[in-house]
């Protein structure tokens, strides 16, 4: 899938999609959703890392870069599968978001 049909495609309401990447390129599609998200679909973007099992929204810094802000209502039981409790989460937002689940973390303070 091209980036350019990712938002088409999250704009048309289909639940979910799947873009497999690099992990040195992860950061900057993800830096580039959060903004196209924000700007085309006044839709804010999650991203929650199987490694770390916490749920960050996405924002973009003054300066341009990528940032994640832990989500405060998130918050995983201790003994909970972490898979199985993000799908749950999901499933259950009442608001427009953009979630994105990955395996590892990408380096925040791109440019």
């Amino acid at each position: 899938m091209k980036l350019s049909n990712l938002l088409s495609t999250l704009d048309s309401q289909i639940p979910i999609a799947a873009v497999d990447v690099l992990s040195p390129d992860e950061a900057t599609i993800i830096q580039w959703l959060t903004t196209e998200a924000s700007n085309k679909l006044s839709s804010p973007v999650f991203f929650w890392n199987l490694g770390v099992s916490t749920l960050e929204q996405c924002l973009i810094a003054a300066d341009g870069g990528l940032v994640f802000k832990p989500v405060p209502e998130y918050k995983k039981p201790p003994h909970a599968d972490p898979l199985l409790y993000v799908f749950d989460y999901i499933a259950n937002f009442n608001a427009d978001g953009v979630f994105i689940l990955g395996a590892t973390m990408p380096e925040p303070g791109l440019s």
